[in-house]
């Protein structure tokens, strides 16, 4: 299946995690608004480029690279995302039995009033999609091919991943007065939505790395 298709579609799962959309539009309503959301979108570029570098890394390592280390990379692949599908089936069935307010992730965060560009960029790691910028770490373990490949996966999974916040962004600072009001309404859809979404994105992800991981073991 190659590197940058799966990474691609990965990172588009990223930009479509709720509970990052909210997050990030509640940072728009801070004081600082602005610097603010830089400092978000700077702490998970951080948070990805440490992730990226260390699958490299790893990736490098003639245990990982060669015989039964590669294939144990390979079964990892596919067992995590098994547990990816099992995760959003459940999640699929109990959807409708807790929906999220729309000021719980609010009370999650830190005092929002004294929020300052540090702290939002704490939010910005915390608030990375784990389980899917993981699997995306193991597609990378899976096809290591190099310093230029792994740098080009890196930037197409970053660009699209904060494709969503950063239109959001983009929004907010061309228009910030119309913006508010829309955001606002945004953010109750999003979190009326999060679990239904976040069942979907979690199958298709699982879906998506047992496949690669399978494709790789049967092409080994």
């Amino acid at each position: 299946m190659g590197l940058i298709v799966p990474v691609f579609v990965l990172g588009l799962m990223a930009s479509l995690s709720p509970s990052t959309i909210v997050v990030f539009i509640l940072l728009l309503g801070t004081t600082r608004a602005r610097v603010n959301a830089l400092g978000f979108l700077v702490g998970w570029a951080l948070s990805l480029t440490v992730v990226f570098a260390a699958s490299y890394l790893v990736g490098a390592s003639n245990p990982v690279k060669r015989g039964g280390g590669h294939t144990g990379v390979q079964v990892l692949q596919v067992v995590a995302g098994l547990a990816l599908i099992v995760v959003g089936t459940r999640l699929w069935r109990r959807r409708r039995e807790a929906r999220p307010s729309a000021t719980g992730s609010s009370r999650r965060l830190p005092n929002l009033s004294r929020l300052n560009p540090w702290t939002a960029a704490a939010i910005g790691v915390l608030k990375q999609p784990w389980a899917i910028t993981a699997a995306a770490a193991l597609v990378v373990l899976d096809h290591h091919t190099g310093l230029v490949k792994v740098a080009i996966a890196f930037a197409v999974f970053t660009a699209v991943s904060t494709a969503s916040v950063a239109l959001i962004f983009l929004y907010y600072a061309r228009q910030p007065g119309e913006a508010e009001a829309h955001l606002a309404a945004l953010r109750v859809r999003v979190t009326q939505a999060g679990p239904a979404v976040f069942a979907v994105v979690a199958v298709l992800v699982g879906t998506l790395v047992a496949v690669d991981g399978v494709v790789s073991l049967v092409g080994g």
